[in-house]
């Protein structure tokens, strides 16, 4: 291992609640992404020994791990089942069942927008939404920083389209 890197531990700590809740965003089901963040982790620390921290910083490394792993986990499950757990995905709830069920309502036709988005625009909304700068998400996602912005905001504008279009 590389004198200048931390320990693993401390890079596990740091980043677990991010790189599950990015996961579990994507796959939706709690054990899913328990287990696909559990791959991640144990990737990166399989890895650990080869990162470079001049090249990438411990967040954009461990996100591009994350990436792949959810990648693999949808190949192995399909993009199918994938939109059936999106939609599934239910919000916090709230105190008035009214007010919930509209949240529920809108929550999903959001989701049901969100997946019909290009699978970069989706990608760099998750990773924007998970905390990485877009320099970050630019460096996962094989782009500049300006492209990485331009695939968010055109997301974020189809969107907005997309609902106002919807009456959501």
């Amino acid at each position: 291992m590389q004198a200048d890197l931390p320990p693993f531990e401390d890079l596990y700590r740091e980043y677990l609640g991010r790189i599950y809740a990015y996961i579990r965003a994507q796959v939706g089901a709690a054990a899913d992404a328990e287990d696909v963040t559990a791959q991640v982790f144990m990737n990166a620390y399989q890895a650990y020994a080869r990162f470079a921290p001049r090249n990438t910083t411990p967040a954009a490394w461990l996100f591009r791990i994350a990436r792949n792993a959810t990648l693999d986990h949808f190949r192995a499950h399909g993009r199918r089942e994938r939109l059936r757990r999106t939609i599934e995905h239910q919000p916090m709830a709230e105190e008035d069942p009214a007010g919930q069920a509209e949240d529920r309502i809108r929550y999903r036709a959001l989701l049901t927008q969100v997946a019909q988005l290009p699978e970069r625009q989706r990608d760099a909304i998750s990773l924007r939404h998970s905390g990485l700068s877009f320099d970050e998400v630019g460096t996962l996602m094989g782009c500049s920083e300006d492209a990485a912005k331009m695939l968010y905001h055109r997301a974020l504008k189809a969107l907005k389209d997309a609902v106002q279009r919807e009456g959501v």
